[in-house]
């Protein structure tokens, strides 16, 4: 058996060693698509989908779009990478679709369905602590200083994947207290001894996370990851993750708008009441900076969305263009 967790990975943008700068790593199942997965059902049909079967959250497009921008008047081109479950031979469906959303990425990885099948362990299709974290130490390699920003959902343990991620990276878990954590959200030895071996092969001066945002795509109760602290920022919908990431300085104005007008066209969709979103957000103390507000605009029926001032990424460095 290798001794390396299996996973497709990909790098399309090699970053120089010493950069700083913010990097935005987004799971893709239930935080940027609408993916079905929870069953054998669900997996299985997951292959046979295209790329114009492939269904976006409202919003999350325009949110993907404003953070490879900046919050600046110039295009900062950030690094953008996805994590997916999902098998490597999709990459050019999900591409395809990240094409007709006029999303760009640097790099996806995914699991390894064919050498997890191989080594007759089909239960590590739905295992994601382990999957997840092993993604990110992994993608942590070509990104050592980097302030990082984890995007993920309330359907595959996120919170808890990332978080412990980031204490090891902030030196608050040894490798002992990982590899105790990780047992107790079920990961297998096997795969514990895999994630451990990812973990230690870091160098130790390294950068940070600065946030975790999880999307409560199943509309769990915010209060369920409290327990996580402040770090983890549970959001309800794009529209609330979009005035987080304003009041952060990670988006500008016209980026939040763009995702109101996107999610207010959903109907349908749970999260699509802005006004009701942004009083959620308030009052739950996510959005406290009062640096993005709501203007009437000529159109009654509608406001339109303001900044207060703009507050820049402390790192905010312009990385060397993607490679073709």
């Amino acid at each position: 058996m290798s001794r390396v967790y299996p996973l497709s990975f990909r790098n399309d943008r090699p970053l120089p060693p010493t950069y700083d700068g913010p990097a935005y790593i987004w799971d893709i199942d239930k935080t940027y698509l609408s993916t079905h997965f929870s069953s054998w059902r669900g997996l299985l049909s997951i292959p046979l989908e295209l790329s114009v079967d492939k269904q976006a959250i409202p919003g999350m497009p325009e949110i993907l779009r404003g953070l490879r921008r900046g919050a600046g008047d110039e295009v900062a081109l950030h690094p953008i990478y996805f994590i997916s479950a999902s098998p490597p031979f999709l990459r050019s469906t999900i591409e395809g679709k990240m094409l007709r959303d006029g999303v760009e990425h640097d790099g996806i990885t995914f699991k390894d369905w064919i050498r997890t099948l191989l080594e007759l362990r089909p239960d590590r299709l739905f295992e994601q602590v382990g999957f997840k974290t092993a993604a990110l130490l992994r993608g942590r390699l070509d990104r050592l200083f980097a302030e990082e920003y984890l995007f993920g959902d309330d359907y595959e343990k996120d919170a808890e994947a990332f978080t412990l991620y980031a204490s090891y990276l902030r030196g608050e878990l040894e490798s002992s207290a990982l590899d105790a954590a990780l047992g107790g959200w079920g990961v297998p030895e096997a795969d514990r001894t895999l994630v451990l071996a990812a973990a230690e092969s870091l160098p130790p001066k390294r950068g940070n996370v600065r946030k975790i945002f999880i999307h409560l795509e199943r509309n769990s109760l915010p209060e369920r990851f409290k327990r996580f602290g402040s770090l983890v920022v549970p959001v309800r919908g794009a529209y609330q993750l979009a005035l987080v990431l304003a009041e952060e300085g990670l988006i500008g104005a016209k980026t939040v708008k763009a995702v109101a007008e996107a999610v207010e066209g959903a109907p349908r969709y749970r999260y699509s009441k802005i006004e009701d979103l942004e009083q959620d957000a308030r009052a739950r103390g996510i959005l406290a900076g009062g640096k993005v507000r709501r203007v009437p605009s000529s159109d009654k029926k509608k406001g339109s969305v303001g900044m207060e001032g703009k507050k820049k990424h402390p790192r905010a460095k312009r990385p060397p263009a993607r490679h073709p």
